[in-house]
This record gives C-alpha cells, structure tokens and sequence, in this order.
C-alpha cells in the first residue's frame, strides 16, 4: 500500500487551474490551426469534404467537418483517460471503511465505469476519428490528462480510502454532467447536420451506449453522496459540492450553482442495481 501523503488535498489544491487550462487551451488552438491543413487532407483523402459547416463551437464559432474532425481527437483521449483513475478508485473502495454494501456497489459500479470509459474513447469516438482520417487519435502533453500520481493507490487507513474514493467521485460527477449538459450535445448537433454515414452511426452510439452510460456515472455520484458523504455533515457536503465544481474548472465549463447541485442530490438516492444497469451479482 502507499503512503499516506498521496492525498486529494495535493492533487486538487491548484488555485490557479482556470488560468493553467485556458493556458494549455490556447497552446492546443495553435497546435490544431497548424494541423488543420493536413487533417483536412487526410478527410479527403477519405472521400470526405472537410469544408462544410456544421455545427458551432463551446464559443459559439462556426465548425467546419474538418474542425469537428479534430474535436473528436479531444473526445476520444478525455474519454479514454477516465479508465485509470476509475479503475484503481474501484481498488481503493475495497478496502475503505464505507459500509459492506456501498462499498461493494462502489467497487462494481466503478470497475464497470472504467471500462466504459474506455470503450467511449476507443470503440466511440477513437474509432469514428481514424475512419475519418486513418490514423489513431493521439494524447498532447497539453491535454494534462497524464496520471495523477499515487493518490488512487490505497493506504493503511480505511477512512482516508474512503475519502479518496468520495473525493474522486465529486470530481468525476461535475466532469460527467458537463459531458450531459454540453459535450455530447454538440456531437449528436454536428452529426445532425452532417450528411455521412458516420454521422448516422455516432448518432446511434452517442444515444443508445455513450448517453446511458454516462448517466449511469452521474448515479454514481449521487449514490456516494448519499451513502457516503451526507452521514459525514455538512463540511463533507461543502468538499463534496467544491471538488463537483474542481472537475468543471478543469475543462473551463461554468461552475455548478450550489442550487444546481442540491436539485440533483434532493431526488432519492439511487439502488445499487441503477448504478450498473442490472442487479448485483448474486454472491455479493
């Protein structure tokens, strides 16, 4: 087990992540200005026109199929960097000192999250970028979705295990509502304008696979709020709801309101069975 010192409070204590992530934004920008040409080869190349407009940008600036191309890149690697960290918080809530129940409901729901995650940035939107363009979408170091250390790796004391987990979890829920509330609609958006068998198909798997499952990691959240937060009082509802917002700041969306925040978490806690979309397995 890890030492004590990998703690959430090291790992989310960056005052200044806004100003960092506008920052690397702006380095990406130029990054895809200058890859836009040649991206825009590789589409035709595939018999696809990369001028049309399609859609608009989180800035409200037209998006061309070229553009959009690109964006896809983004959504693939973000995606696919929730595997890890979900992966080893499902570790991590084995050995926390939340209940039998929440703990085995966490450890299902998370594994199974991790893999999903996967599969949206691999089999989703990893695929629909090399059939546009031929090649593997690719990580930059901007991006700043590289491991983030030993904070997931468990520690002798349960309570802090499990204070990993909740803290992890808070971050992922702003993240997976922001992906509800603004990345995929821009997706199913361009894809409605875009007149391609590709955009039939990311249609079909943004609603019927990548939607669900995402909401499903929204219970998630909701479930460790309930479960695992609220007996804890008031200061852990106030770390939970700051830690909900960190996870938005890291992707410069609008914060939560706090009002926001309480209407999700005023409806009922969720069942374990909501959580992965079956009942547990029957041995747990």
């Amino acid at each position: 087990m890890a030492e004590q010192s990998g703690t959430m409070e090291s790992s989310f204590a960056n005052d200044n992540i806004r100003a960092e992530r506008e920052r690397m934004n702006e380095l990406i920008r130029q990054k895809m200005l200058v890859e836009l040409p040649a991206a825009s080869a590789r589409l035709g190349d595939r018999g696809i026109d990369p001028r049309p407009i399609i859609a608009t940008d989180y800035e409200g600036n037209a998006m061309s199929v070229a553009q959009f191309y690109l964006m896809l890149r983004a959504y693939s690697v973000t995606e696919k960097a929730g595997q890890e960290p979900t992966y080893k918080a499902a570790r991590v809530a084995i050995v926390s000192d939340l209940s039998p129940r929440v703990r085995d409901a966490a450890f299902v729901a998370l594994n199974q999250q991790s893999a999903e995650e996967a599969g949206h940035g691999d089999k989703v939107f990893g695929a629909a970028y090399y059939e546009m363009g031929g090649i593997a979408p690719a990580l930059l170091t901007e991006d700043q979705l590289n491991s983030g250390g030993d904070f997931l790796e468990p520690v002798a004391d349960p309570a802090i295990n499990t204070q990993k987990v909740l803290d992890l979890m808070a971050v992922l829920g702003g993240v997976e509502t922001l992906a509800l509330e603004r990345a995929f609609p821009i997706v199913l958006d361009a894809c409605a304008r875009w007149s391609h068998p590709l955009a039939a198909q990311l249609i079909d798997q943004v609603n019927h696979n990548v939607k669900p499952e995402e909401a499903r990691h929204v219970l998630t959240w909701r479930y460790l709020f309930h479960q695992g937060v609220v007996p804890r009082g008031e200061e852990a509802i106030e770390r939970y709801f700051m830690l909900t917002n960190w996870g938005r700041d890291r992707f410069l969306a609008p914060r939560m309101e706090r009002r926001e925040f309480e209407r999700h978490m005023k409806a009922s806690c969720p069942t374990a069975e909501q959580l992965i979309g079956r009942p547990l397995p029957v041995s747990i």
